[in-house]
């Protein structure tokens, strides 16, 4: 990243912010859309220029121009929430209740807050 008069590596994290303000986990980067890269990296102040620069190789000299935008906000705490899909099978069900087994595979997953 060139950020402002800074260059560093870092890993972004990209996302779209949907109609609830939530911002949404994506797995590639849309075609043809804006999206938003959360990354962690050097304090500057909000609207400042942002490049992202991507090797092709290690043997061949240059790069490629892979994004371009400017800063949203500062801030070390950025949510961004993951849709996930759990199958099970139903054991009991209710009027609005169902019970599922299955729905995990260790004691770990179904208590991680």
């Amino acid at each position: 990243f060139s950020v402002g008069w800074r260059r560093f590596q870092s890993i972004p994290v990209f996302s779209t912010e949907d109609q609830n303000g939530r911002h949404r986990y994506l797995k590639y980067t849309p075609e043809h859309m804006h999206c938003h890269a959360t990354f962690y990296g050097h304090q500057v102040p909000p609207n400042t220029g942002v490049l992202a620069i991507q090797r092709i190789s290690g043997n061949i000299p240059g790069f490629r121009i892979a994004a371009t935008g400017n800063t949203l906000e500062l801030n070390e705490s950025f949510d961004i929430v993951k849709k996930l899909k759990l199958v099970g099978t139903p054991t009991k069900i209710y009027k609005n209740t169902a019970f599922i087994s299955g729905m995990f595979n260790s004691d770990l997953e179904w208590r991680v807050k």
